[in-house]
């Protein structure tokens, strides 16, 4: 059936098939363009400044507008004119091309309905058209835990109390608030039943002496690896050890605990001298250990058994008898009694 309307096309004049390839043509691209029509397209289009007010403008667009289509009808219809004083063996394929050119026709008079429609749906409705901002996820979360009232509704909430022309808010807790203050409610009870009622868990008093128990073995432990290590140390078996390390490390803990009172260099402050051969309580290596390791509370000298070991006291000591005639500058006045060790 192709093949015979080909056999019949080819006598006819050009002129009708290619105005109706432009007509379908338009057709097509009238199509597309409302199919990719959307809101946003359709907001540029209601801001053109149309002069539509005016009579005259609207009896021109309307002029043009039907001329337009005459045009595009009577197009088709002059070529098929021309074709028909051709040949006389075109009726078939005539009465095909005005079929095609009536539904054609149906269909943009349909698309320019649907078009129309769209407009007018746009112009009815401006607001929507309006891109609105939408709030994110954080900005509605802090609006719902604080619940503020807007300025411009606080009119609603004021309440009859006048101080001086000063006016009060009926302004409620925010929600955040409140959850905390409930949360410490059952915080509390919580507290309550496990430390009190059910006895659960130590309180604090008792916390503290088991911990001051943990730590006293700690230290007895160590002391007892000490004591294997170096033997028993005592004031009664301590003896002076002028060897680098153990100076270094009683100077150490000199600068930390003793120079505050007996100055850097050994020369006396609130304490005596310690770099001249006079001593209050003895000046042997047993005597200065034993001051050490009791104090001389009365003197305002603390007890350092419980915070040094013994290594650490012999270390101190062996240091303190180190710095005996060193005779640093302005060192203070000699206190007691001379100490000689040949004497002894």
């Amino acid at each position: 059936m192709f093949k015979y309307y080909l056999e019949q096309i080819q006598n006819v004049s050009i002129w009708p098939i290619i105005s109706l390839t432009i007509f379908f043509g338009f057709f097509i691209l009238l199509l597309l363009w409302l199919i990719k029509v959307d809101k946003k397209y359709i907001n540029k289009m209601k801001n053109l400044p149309l002069d539509t007010d005016t009579p005259n403008s609207q009896g021109r667009s309307k002029a043009a507008k039907i001329g337009a289509v005459f045009l595009m009808l009577l197009v088709p219809q002059w070529g098929f004119a021309q074709a028909a004083e051709s040949s006389w063996d075109q009726e078939t394929v005539i009465l095909w091309v005005l079929i095609l050119v009536i539904i054609i026709a149906i269909l943009v008079l349909m698309v320019a309905i649907y078009t129309l429609n769209v407009l007018q749906l746009a112009l009815r409705k401006p607001e929507e058209s309006v891109s609105v901002k939408k709030q994110g996820w954080w900005q509605k979360f802090w609006e719902k835990i604080n619940d503020r009232v807007p300025q411009e509704k606080e009119r609603d909430i004021l309440l009859d109390h006048n101080y001086d022309g000063i006016r009060e808010l009926d302004n409620h807790l925010p929600p955040w608030w409140t959850a905390l203050f409930y949360i410490t409610i059952v915080i509390g009870v919580i507290y309550m039943f496990v430390y009190h009622v059910f006895e659960s868990a130590p309180l604090p008093g008792e916390l503290y002496e088991i911990e001051v128990a943990e730590a006293d073995a700690a230290r007895a432990e160590l002391l007892a690896l000490e004591s294997e290590a170096v033997g028993n140390i005592d004031e009664s078996t301590v003896e002076f050890d002028n060897s680098e390390a153990v100076l270094q490390n009683g100077q150490q803990i000199y600068d930390m605990q003793c120079a505050s009172c007996h100055r850097d260099d050994g020369g006396g402050g609130i304490g005596p001298n310690l770099t001249d051969a006079y001593w209050i309580h003895g000046g042997s290596m047993q005597d200065v250990f034993k001051i050490v390791k009791y104090g001389v509370p009365q003197k305002g000298m603390i007890s350092w058994e419980p915070l040094l070991s013994p290594v650490q006291m012999r270390d101190v000591s062996s240091y303190i008898l180190s710095l005996v005639g060193t005779d640093p500058p302005n060192g203070k006045t000699p206190q007691g009694e001379l100490y000689q060790a040949d004497a002894e």
